[in-house]
């Protein structure tokens, strides 16, 4: 057992990681700023939807793995270890915020007492690790005192679970031997699928890799991966525009992609682009290390430039179908948040969409599984209804915008319209064309 503080730990990342740490039988303390979602916590509540992770949390506080507190002196005390997971939003520059990060450091140069390995789990670019050792190094010897770790997290929301217990990899970086055997000892029982609650999805007959490399290529392995993942998103956007243009089959063209291994499944879903918290910002920092070091990305920038075009042109297509003038035209957008399965709308492309639709006068209506409290919160202008059915049945245009299943089962013949058809766009290709046609209403789906 390893005795661990999260700092940071009632945001996404530094709560799963924490839940996750605790599960595998290490004492963990989340601390956090955030006095009602601490407070929400300490009810194994937690303002962060994940599939799961109330039971989880319910039962490592029953069992006393986990606790919290709003104070960082009490996370770090008697902690061997100390996970930084705050945000590193983008500034206007592209850069990463790093202001969070250094405010810990500054802190935690002050509050420890002994040996202890300062884990960064936040995605921050090259030098920021150097940077925090300076800090610490003004009262505290490396070394001897602490050590900096990178450990990137690779955790995808609405699967971050999974992705903890079950993980492609975890990767571990640092020159220090005596800090890379308490992060072994961190993650013995997750290489051994021991846990001290139960969890369903680990498989016990897979092994998980982990790699232990230098800090700089453990940080650049995150943004290379997310990097990665966003060109794969504008790619296929690209070829779905095209094949939009000579009337090709996008369904039938990312088929024959994905059956090619050298490009395989997985994220080749033509949409209105990359939102969240992740890829976009880590696009954006990762174009400005390059920039500061002399090096041109093209393209990086070709991708952030594609993306941004997405939401332009499914705009472009609402304008089309109803006219030029959007004044009261009522629009529908089916998923709030940034994605299916959760209830985060930061830096969602629907919210950036019903924007643009309301500067030109129209009536948006919303419908999500998860995130309508959120978006209203974050809109207060925007419209939401639960009630799916009077949703579809008064728009007079409908924008799929995420795979939630409930929109893959909608029986568009049984809505009953009681005035004109809809039109509809279907961002995702996840609707029933068949249904759709049987009703005879018109619609578009992206590279279709």
């Amino acid at each position: 057992m390893v005795r661990i503080g999260v700092i940071g730990g009632a945001g996404y990342v530094g709560l799963v990681t924490g839940v996750g740490l605790a599960s595998l039988g290490h004492k963990t303390v989340l601390m956090d700023i955030d006095q009602s979602r601490l407070e929400m916590l300490r009810n194994a509540k937690s303002a962060n939807y994940e599939e799961g992770l109330e039971p989880l949390l319910a039962q490592l506080i029953q069992d006393d793995w986990i606790s919290f507190t709003a104070s960082q002196s009490e996370a770090v005390e008697d902690s061997e270890a100390v996970f930084i997971a705050v945000g590193t939003p983008s500034l206007d520059s592209g850069a990463a915020d790093l202001s969070a990060v250094i405010t810990v450091a500054e802190q935690l140069r002050d509050q420890i007492s002994g040996y202890t390995v300062i884990v960064v789990k936040s995605t921050v670019p090259v030098g920021t690790l150097d940077v925090i050792t300076d800090i610490l190094s003004r009262n505290l010897k490396e070394g001897v005192d602490f050590d900096v770790v990178s450990n990137p997290e690779f955790l995808r929301e609405a699967s971050g679970l999974v992705d903890f217990f079950a993980p492609s990899r975890v990767i571990v970086g640092s020159g220090s031997e005596k800090a890379r055997n308490i992060l072994r000892d961190i993650y013995a029982p997750l290489l051994a699928h021991r846990t001290v609650v139960e969890i369903d999805f680990i498989d016990s007959n897979r092994e998980i890799p982990y790699i232990e490399t230098d800090a700089v290529s453990a940080q650049l392995t995150k943004y290379a991966a997310n990097a990665f993942l966003a060109t794969r998103i504008s790619f296929i956007n690209e070829i779905a525009g095209l094949s939009e243009k000579v009337g090709g089959n996008i369904k039938d063209i990312i088929a024959g992609l994905e059956l090619d291994p050298r490009i395989g499944p997985g994220y080749l879903q033509p949409g209105i682009g990359f939102g969240g918290p992740c890829l976009d910002k880590d696009l954006r920092a990762l174009v400005q290390v390059a920039d500061d070091h002399s090096y041109e990305p093209v393209l990086f920038n070709g991708v952030l430039h594609r993306n941004k075009l997405q939401l332009r042109d499914v705009f472009n297509k609402i304008s089309y179908a109803l006219g030029p003038g959007l004044y009261q035209k009522r629009i529908a957008l089916l998923g709030l948040a940034f994605k299916e399965g959760t209830n985060d709308v930061r830096h969602s492309l629907s919210i950036k969409l019903f924007r643009e639709l309301r500067e030109q006068g129209a009536t948006v209506i919303g419908h999500d599984s998860l995130a309508m409290a959120e978006a209203t919160e974050l809109e207060p202008d925007l419209k939401v209804s639960s009630e799916l059915d009077s949703v579809l049945r008064g728009a007079d245009l409908v924008v799929v915008m995420n795979s939630d299943e409930l929109y893959r089962n909608i029986d568009w013949t049984e809505l009953g319209f009681s005035h004109e058809l809809p039109f509809v766009i279907d961002t995702r290709g996840v609707l029933d064309q068949n249904s759709l046609q049987k009703a005879g209403i018109k619609y578009q789906i992206l590279g279709g």
